[in-house]
């Protein structure tokens, strides 16, 4: 990911422009508040209870301390106990023996704020706030928010929640939390940030036997964010991967920055954010403010982070396993599939097709070492995925035969991950019998021999057999349970590889900035006429051609006769959005018809165009057909300046075939928008019609994008529709084009 759009003109914005926050990350939270919440020596939690329940948060906060043997001091604080739990209760935090490094605070909502001020009297380093009562409660409750903002900001320290379940460090055995540790979770090295509580304590079990480095639960985020504890995951010299269940950014723009920062520590992250389907903002006067739904934004923007957004916590659960097995990111993962179910690995091979999975043709070689391995009559030849199954008597072993099967495919020079799909349940009471443990037993026999990664995976989830498993697991092979999620885990890994190696092959290149632009003194709904947004354009970079006004009949016939003797016309007003809807545009225009042309235009609206302050008629040569495309921007609530893509004139609405970007992007962005937008078939010379300049057309959505950037808050909408590609401008040249301002944003 290039910073496209850092430098220069474009980071301080032009006219009253955004500033887009795209540098190094800028850390909210100091190291010396990470170290006060990730590694504590001294412990204070105001309002210790020694009510004994499993939802009492003086009892598990205590019992996961001596759990994980922890060995820094503890102070409960209660003024009305002397004792809890067998352990001495002090009457305030001025009487502690020290200042302790971070105050957990558990009290009913209205005593929040005169704790956090007697915490930050004692010289607290940081805070965790348990309780609830803040900015889910109302307007009373955002106000207490807001008063806890304030205190930090002025004390300088973070502080976890409100409404959180807090931190735990496996890494440094400590608990700041109520959280409880989930059979079979140990020290690993899985980062897991939950904005929701009983999500956290989920993450935990989806950690698994990879177990992890920390776990935080961040509630409310009224001082330190999701987006703070990923920095410090990052960071973290004992955590690997990063794992966080997201609402919502406090600052989204941040997902850049982090994202180089994980790069260029080759860490990855997975995210599973709720409400991508909401649709946030006002609609503007444009097709991009339809397009541009908040979800969709935030999907392309985790995508251009390469951050792998998950769908749903099964999907997430094996992204997870995969991510954690695999040490090396793979740009190529082409799949070698082998397994005993003819049946399964045909509706397997269905799903790879969906997924975008590969299955590569295997080499002559391999089809005749299969040939030999299967013992199949001359005639039957094997295919991928491999039946090994297959009901030819064959001497040896199932076990043998599946290993050979796995030699010969991992020889193949087009595979690059091998695929064993064999149940995980306990098809035998007697192991020594299981059919699943023998197959899955061969491919962790193999794993260490072949020199390239094992998948083992089971088409259903649920039921899996740990005796089953066990070499599996004690091989370090991923275990994929059910198809589908198995498969999309796959295809993530692959294309954050092949992202991973885009960014570091153009790591610091960047695009010039749009500069020197004109102030954009409009008022709020204003547009810009015609001629000037052109030459305005043509000055950007675009390929704009000349617009000309025209005032009369006989102006017209000239125009007509100086740009080449064929031009349009067309009405230039705000009263309407489709000017050919109300006939208010004229095609093959000679100096013959100019004048009779001009006066049908003036009168296709009432009152006539140019009855209007601002309204005019322009004209510019005419564009011979092709392929229109759609280009359109807007300015995201959360995101900033954002870019569609598609096909465009009539067929944008009616297709809706459409892609975003989110600045700062590259050229290497805007190819895939291309791409994925679906619009490569026409413009590669189907049925006689033009070939794009791929390269010219992406230069022309990246200036977008900047000019965007540079104008600022005020743009409204900027669309490019249609840009016609043909014969004569492979990298499309702007047929008709719109720049609406917004009101000039309040400081």
């Amino acid at each position: 990911m290039t910073q496209s759009m850092a430098n220069g003109a474009i980071s301080a914005g032009v006219a009253g422009g955004v500033a887009v926050p795209r540098g190094a990350w800028a850390p909210r939270l100091s190291r010396a508040g990470w170290e006060a919440i990730s590694n504590p020596r001294r412990i204070a939690l105001v309002g210790a209870s020694g009510r004994q329940s499993s939802v009492s948060f003086t009892s598990r906060f205590l019992q996961t301390n001596e759990d994980l043997g922890y060995t820094g001091e503890i102070f409960l604080i209660n003024p009305t106990r002397s004792e809890i739990m067998g352990r001495k209760c002090w009457p305030n935090l001025a009487a502690l023996p020290e200042p302790p490094d971070i105050v957990a605070i558990n009290l009913p909502d209205e005593k929040v704020l005169p704790a956090v001020e007697e915490a930050i009297a004692s010289g607290t380093g940081a805070l965790m706030v348990h309780s609830g009562g803040f900015l889910e409660r109302g307007a009373d409750g955002a106000e207490r928010q807001s008063r806890l903002q304030r205190l930090c900001a002025e004390a300088g320290i973070p502080a976890l929640g409100p409404n959180c379940l807090g931190f735990l460090s496996f890494t440094n055995r400590v608990s700041v939390s109520s959280f409880k540790i989930s059979a079979g979770v140990a020290t690993g090295s899985i980062a897991a940030i939950s904005q929701s509580g009983s999500v956290a304590s989920l993450l935990q079990s989806i950690a698994g036997r990879h177990g992890l480095s920390f776990l935080a639960s961040t509630g409310n985020e009224a001082v330190t964010s999701a987006e703070d504890l990923i920095a410090y995951g990052i960071d973290d010299p004992a955590t690997r991967l990063v794992v966080a269940f997201v609402e919502g950014f406090r600052n989204p723009p941040d997902l850049f920055p982090l994202a180089e920062r994980a790069h260029a520590a080759g860490k990855l992250v997975i995210v599973l954010k709720a409400g991508l389907t909401q649709q946030g903002g006002a609609v503007s006067r444009g097709h991009t403010g339809v397009i541009a739904g908040s979800g969709a934004v935030y999907k392309q923007a985790l995508r251009q982070a390469n951050f792998i957004l998950v769908e749903d916590f099964d999907e997430l659960a094996q992204t997870v396993e995969l991510a954690a097995c695999w040490r090396a990111h793979p740009k190529s993962v082409r799949v070698g599939m082998l397994g005993t179910s003819g049946g399964e690995l045909g509706a397997i091979a269905d799903q790879c097709v969906d997924h975008g999975v590969a299955l590569p043709a295997f080499g002559p070689e391999t089809l005749a070492a299969l040939q030999r391995v299967l013992h199949l009559p001359a005639d039957v030849w094997p295919r991928n995925p491999v039946d090994v199954g297959t009901g030819y008597s064959v001497p040896g072993s199932y076990q043998d035969r599946m290993a050979n099967a796995i030699r010969a495919v991992a020889a193949d020079p087009s595979v690059d991950v091998i695929a064993v799909l064999q149940g995980f349940n306990r098809d035998s009471p007697d192991l020594e019998f299981s059919l699943n443990r023998e197959i899955l037993g061969a491919a962790a026999k193999e794993a260490g021999r072949i020199g390239k990664p094992i998948v083992a995976m089971a088409s259903r989830a649920g039921g899996a057999d740990v005796e089953v498993l066990k070499e599996v697991n004690e091989a370090n092979i991923p275990a994929l349970q059910g198809s589908c999620e198995a498969l999309r885990a796959i295809r993530h890994l692959e294309i954050y590889g092949q992202r991973l190696a885009r960014h570091q092959a153009h790591s610091g290149s960047k695009c010039a900035p749009v500069s020197n632009l004109p102030s954009f003194g409009r008022s709020a709904g204003a547009a810009i006429g015609q001629a000037e947004l052109f030459a305005l354009l043509a000055q950007a970079g675009f390929p704009a051609p000349t617009m000309r006004r025209v005032a009369s009949g006989g102006e017209a016939a000239s125009v007509a006769r100086e740009l080449g003797g064929r031009i349009v016309m067309k009405i230039d007003t705000a009263r309407v959005v489709h000017k050919s809807d109300v006939g208010g545009v004229a095609l093959d225009v000679t100096p013959e018809t100019a004048p009779g042309t001009y006066e049908r235009l003036r009168s296709c609206l009432d009152p006539p165009v140019g009855g209007v302050a601002g309204e005019e008629i322009v004209a510019a040569a005419q564009i011979e057909g092709g392929v229109e495309l759609y280009v359109g921007a807007k300015i995201d609530e959360s995101f900033g300046p954002v870019v569609a893509f598609g096909l465009g004139g009539r067929l944008l609405e009616i297709l809706d075939r459409n892609a975003l970007l989110v600045t700062p992007f590259d050229k290497d962005d805007a190819l895939d928008a291309i791409e994925r937008s679906g619009a490569i078939p026409f413009l590669s010379g189907f049925r006689g019609g033009p070939k794009a300049d791929f390269d010219k057309l992406a230069q022309m959505i990246v200036r977008a994008g900047e000019l965007a950037v540079a104008i600022g808050k005020r743009l409204e909408v900027l669309e490019l529709n249609p840009v016609i590609v043909n014969a004569a401008n492979p990298g499309g040249i702007i047929a008709d084009a719109r720049l609406l301002f917004l009101a000039e944003p309040s400081q």
